[in-house]
């Protein structure tokens, strides 16, 4: 249960206790108003683990660093070097785009293991956004938006068209989805998790918004900046504004996120950066501050910091294009990217050893972003398996009579138990396995939708016993990655051909890991080249009338041959098939805690003989089904809730989870004609704030003081 929904219980339950805690919590809502009030919006309430990831280009790893200290954490090695990193975090995701190959990865923050991958173009054309539990895969020169699960990345619903190019496309702090294409039309769109499809909300004709325009989203709403048609539009902000300025054809970098009355961007090529205050459009020369190339702006504490390309600093404007400040001076590694995290300002330098934290007061200090001595973490690695408890004893089954050596019944031979073959049993904390030795990869089929391959591998060398091997292949192939369970030493993995040239020139990389009852061990590596499918050969026909060779005479008894057949390989664990699409869709309003679960297993899940349950992977909540049920109700936590069919091997070996589905719970849904509803948004800054700086904390205040008054004349 959320904090605000035990307030909202208590305030319900009137009396004393109602009473006492109305007035304890004004003066934190007071204060809570204040520091938001001033600060940078979030779409939501959100507990802060107080550490920020920062991204290394040069060696394709993303840092966890702590401010606190100034020191990393963590190091993920994401991707290869010399990578192009952009990082995107919420709900305890952790969202990477690796710009120069387009792959997608997201990672868990609770364990640090990619939860999911996919391919996207690679270059500037794609874009990720996130908002309300959900990632959205823009490409902007097919003019798409896919909507995909926050932790497979997996397609959800429809794929959104424009039917032209995009030119820019953003997600306000309510997530509403914003585009303008290169025709100039702006749109705005909601995305329904009921039907899995955007709505349109709004469109409009910008005249002179083209190819090059740009949006800047903020609380609510966006600004948009056509300077190739000289034209600035606030739109959707309740505030709207349209208004002109000198035309540029060249290339505009805005920030990501502004208030709405402090708009920043930039035009490298001509040493400028344009500032939209409030409906006013100015042109700051740069150039003249030291700064010939400015990067992307952002705003931070009412005041527009620009990093400067190839000049190692970050110089500060006012509101009016003046100095705001002494320039942020950095050191080694390639161009500053700013960062907001926490109501703080990181100024990051990939490559670098060390970067620059900007406190609220605008005070600076250094931090140490690369460290040798923090070990760097494969978020591939298999986590460790999850054993089921052993089954209860079965109170019906006969007792054996204890062994009385004291009893001479006759004459007893006690067996000795045979040498051992097998690894021993775990020992106390397991041991992990070593990697498997001689892994393969061949061709098995292809056909015009799928690569079949065959992964061979060698025993992996475990003091404890081996319960499986886990097969994963990855590659420029749509979805990225595929993987298997194998109880013995080789399986086969089916590669997706649709939607990429992998299937004419791909690599496949390929791990294989052991693992034992309580760890997973080292990967075992190998890799496969597609090559193009050859011209089929000719039959191998041995010529007419050319007896086979080795022919024996005739009336010649053919040789005793002996064969010694090896014993069968043990049966692989009873799993269905992991990953498959076994929920179809989870129905119910957003504002309901429960959520209807509906299902069509596949074959294999439903002939399943272990045992199964719908399980709430995000808050740990399980309700157990009929491996065939086609339907079940599971209980959500406001915030985004990840939701997957969890099936048990009958032996008790081991389980698969289908793919999952995201579903997003909120208490209270704002709307029209609610007054009683207090907005869950922080104002965008104290100048746009109501009743100034701390505008939501007062409006909180009156809202339960209102309550308190109402209890006490019910109470009179």
């Amino acid at each position: 249960m959320s904090w605000w929904h035990r307030i909202r219980r208590i305030i319900s339950g009137g009396g004393r206790e109602s009473a006492s805690f109305v007035a304890a919590l004004l003066g934190v809502l007071v204060l809570a108003g204040a520091a938001l009030g001033q600060g940078i919006s979030r779409t939501s309430v959100a507990v802060s683990d107080g550490l920020t990831w920062l991204g290394d280009d040069q060696r394709g790893e993303v840092v966890q660093v702590n401010p606190v200290s100034g020191k990393p954490q963590t190091r993920l090695q994401i991707s290869g070097p010399d990578s192009q990193l952009e990082i995107a975090q919420e709900d305890g995701r952790l969202i990477v785009l690796n710009r120069r190959t387009g792959e997608i990865t997201v990672i868990d923050l609770a364990t640090l293991l990619a939860s999911g991958r996919r391919q996207a173009p690679p270059g500037a054309t794609s874009k990720v956004l996130v908002a309300n539990g959900l990632v959205f895969v823009v490409d902007r020169a097919a003019g798409t938006v896919h909507t995909a699960d926050p932790l497979s990345l997996a397609d959800i619903g429809q794929t959104w068209q424009a039917g032209q190019p995009l030119a820019d496309a953003v997600v306000d702090e309510r997530g509403v989805l914003w585009l303008v294409d290169h025709g100039g039309t702006l749109r705005s769109l909601d995305w329904s998790d009921d039907e899995e499809r955007f709505q349109e909300r709004s469109q409009r004709q910008v005249t002179g918004a083209g190819p090059r325009t740009v949006l800047v989203p903020h609380d609510q709403g966006v600004t948009l900046i056509g300077l190739d048609g000289g034209v600035v539009v606030r739109d959707g902000t309740g505030e709207d504004v349209d208004s002109s300025t000198a035309r540029s054809d060249a290339e505009v970098i805005a920030a990501q996120t502004s208030p709405l009355g402090l708009v920043p961007a930039s035009v490298p090529s001509s040493s400028v950066v344009v500032l939209v205050v409030g409906r006013e459009v100015l042109r700051v020369d740069v150039g003249a501050m030291g700064c010939p190339n400015p990067g992307r702006p952002a705003v931070f504490r009412d005041k527009v910091y620009v990093p400067c390309k190839g000049s190692g600093k970050v110089i500060i404007l006012d509101r009016s294009g003046q100095r705001g400040g002494d320039d942020v001076r950095t050191a080694g590694g390639s161009d500053p990217e700013l960062v907001f995290d926490d109501g703080r300002l990181f100024v990051n330098v990939p490559g670098s050893a060390t970067g620059v934290l900007v406190d609220a007061d605008g005070g600076t200090r250094s931090l140490t972003i690369r460290s040798p001595e923090v070990p760097v973490k494969d978020p591939d690695r298999s986590p460790p398996p999850s054993v089921p408890p052993p089954p209860p004893p079965n109170p019906n089954e006969p007792t054996k009579p204890p062994r009385n050596p004291g009893l001479n019944n006759g004459p007893t031979t006690e067996v000795q138990p045979p040498p051992s073959t097998t690894a021993a049993p775990p020992s106390a904390g397991g041991t992990a396995p070593a990697a498997p030795a001689g892994v393969t990869v061949r061709e098995k089929s292809r056909s015009a939708s799928a690569l079949v391959v065959t992964v061979s591998w060698s025993a992996a060398a475990s003091t404890d016993p081996v319960v499986g091997y886990t097969v994963a292949g990855s590659g420029s192939f749509s979805g990225g990655s595929v993987s298997a369970q194998a109880a013995g030493t080789s399986t086969d993995l089916s590669v997706p051909c649709t939607g990429s040239t992998f299937c004419t020139s791909g690599r496949l990389d390929v791990t294989v890991r052991a693992s034992t009852a309580s760890t997973a061990g080292a990967a075992g590596m190998g890799s496969f080249t597609v090559t193009p499918p050859a011209n089929t050969p000719p039959p191998n026909t041995p010529p007419p009338n050319t007896p086979p060779p080795n022919t024996p005479p005739p009336n010649t008894p053919p040789p005793t041959t002996t064969t010694t057949t090896p014993p069968p390989p043990p049966p692989p664990p009873s799993l269905p098939t992991a990953g498959a699409a076994v929920i179809t869709s989870i129905t119910g309003v957003r504002t309901v805690q429960t959520r209807t679960v509906k299902m069509a297993p596949p074959a294999d899940w439903a002939s399943h003989n272990g045992r199964c349950e719908v399980v709430n992977r995000t808050q740990g909540y399980s309700v157990g089904i009929a491996c065939s049920a086609t339907s079940a109700q599971i209980d959500l936590e406001e915030g985004s809730n990840s939701i997957v069919v969890r099936a048990y091997a009958a032996s008790g070996a081991g389980q698969v989870d289908s793919a999952a589905r995201s579903v997003i719970f909120t208490y209270d849904d704002c709307l029209p004609n609610k007054p009683t509803c207090i907005p869950r948004m922080a104002p965008a800054g104290a100048g746009t704030a109501p009743m100034g700086a701390g505008g939501l904390g007062l409006l909180a205040c009156a809202f339960l003081l209102r309550i308190g008054v109402r209890r006490g004349e019910e109470d009179k």
